[in-house]
């Protein structure tokens, strides 16, 4: 399985809102199209994407199945992912059998998956992160294979590994 994980891009911090109710904020938006315009441009596909239901995580997958071609297929909304911790999300993905994967969530909880997953040192990774592992079939305690740790930065994507 190719396992895809997203942090929200960036949201705004207005003090009268919600946390479950924040919105994108002006880069937020720029970083996602941004995104969107690297996914569409690779190809790259997910035959299931689950995401949080916060609304800074349901804008930023409305952006990106907007901008690209057939990328977004299936997608289902889990309360279960609003501020999952890396162990909710690794039961999550052992309980499905997809060729391909996405789950938008958020921090901490995504990058403590991400460094996991690259065997690297716990890091904080910064909003509309996106990260590709090559699972075969193996499990998630099994070694897996890093593809790519990349962000979107002044409207080009930044390589963080």
């Amino acid at each position: 399985m190719k396992l895809f994980l997203l942090r929200h891009a960036k949201s705004t911090w207005n003090t009268f809102e919600n946390d479950h109710d924040r919105e994108l904020s002006e880069r937020g938006y720029q970083d996602a199209h941004t995104l969107a315009e690297h996914i569409e441009k690779s190809k790259i596909s997910f035959q299931k994407t689950f995401c949080s239901t916060a609304k800074r995580t349901r804008e930023t997958l409305k952006i990106l199945k907007a901008n690209t071609s057939n990328s977004i297929k299936d997608i289902e909304y889990k309360e279960e992912l609003y501020h999952a911790s890396e162990f909710i999300m690794k039961d999550i993905i052992e309980e499905i059998s997809v060729k391909s994967l996405l789950i938008v969530s958020h921090n901490p909880g995504i990058s403590d998956l991400i460094s996991y997953l690259s065997r690297s040192q716990a890091y904080n990774f910064p909003t509309c992160v996106f990260a590709s592992f090559d699972m075969g079939e193996k499990k998630l305690e099994d070694r897996v294979k890093t593809d790519f740790v990349v962000q979107p930065k002044d409207g080009k994507i930044v390589d963080l590994i």
